[in-house]
């Protein structure tokens, strides 16, 4: 990020414009191969499909790119309000507004790399499960439309669903997580190592909680657009 962030503007751009172009014709190609990969011949067949391609991609991908992002920006706040450079209101830099540098290297134990691992893969299996059908879909836009009074009143409860819920479910599974060597490290019971361990993990997981909430606001949009317009 810092190296991109010194480049100059044009410069981004000839690199961002023909990246779009080429996600954009690969998402078209996927689209094409799985619609005729269904055999189906129904009105929606083209909605389903390309919910199965922009579902697929946002949350294979967009953990893979996203988290990194969020864990590194985590550390970059994190050295900030250390180094008492954070404003006493407490307000945040916008994301990417500042160079961030990396991350402290950490030498996990196996534990914490079978939990890494197997929330990784239990959430790409939940998100899957719960956006790729396009009934699924159907069914979140026909249950925001009836219990909701207009668009914005949809709007809200959408947020309600997609993210307090989901952040509010997140705070808890990592307060169980690390409530006990929280504990133990306010009783001056850790190491210097496993303190740095334990800050490395609250970190983690925020930033793997934060990765999520995005990506599941972003299926949720997809499905939203494809349920609107190509119905």
């Amino acid at each position: 990020m810092s190296a991109w962030m010194r480049v100059s503007q044009w410069r981004q751009w000839l690199v961002l414009y023909p990246l779009v172009m080429l996600i954009t014709v690969v998402l078209l190609i996927l689209w094409i191969a799985v619609a005729f990969a269904l055999h189906s011949t129904d009105r929606d067949a083209g909605a389903v499909a390309l919910n199965y391609v922009l579902v697929g991609v946002i949350v294979t991908a967009g953990l893979l790119v996203i988290h990194p992002a969020m864990y590194r920006w985590q550390w970059h706040i994190e050295r900030k309000r250390r180094a008492g450079e954070l404003p006493p209101d407490g307000a945040m830099p916008a994301y990417g507004s500042e160079i961030a540098a990396p991350a402290p290297r950490i030498d996990w134990p196996w534990p914490y790399r079978l939990r890494h691992g197997l929330a990784r893969l239990l959430t790409v299996a939940a998100l899957l499960f719960f956006f790729m059908p396009y009934r699924n879909q159907t069914a979140i836009a026909r249950f925001l439309s009836t219990h909701s009074a207009g668009r914005a009143s949809a709007g809200s409860l959408a947020g309600l669903i997609f993210f307090y819920l989901p952040f509010c479910v997140m705070a808890v599974l990592i307060g169980a997580l690390t409530w006990r060597q929280a504990k133990r490290r306010d009783a001056g019971l850790l190491s210097e190592r496993e303190s740095l361990l334990l800050e490395a993990e609250t970190t983690w997981l925020f930033s793997f909680g934060a990765a999520v909430i995005i990506v599941i606001f972003l299926c949720h949009f997809a499905g939203g657009m494809i349920t609107a317009f190509m119905v």
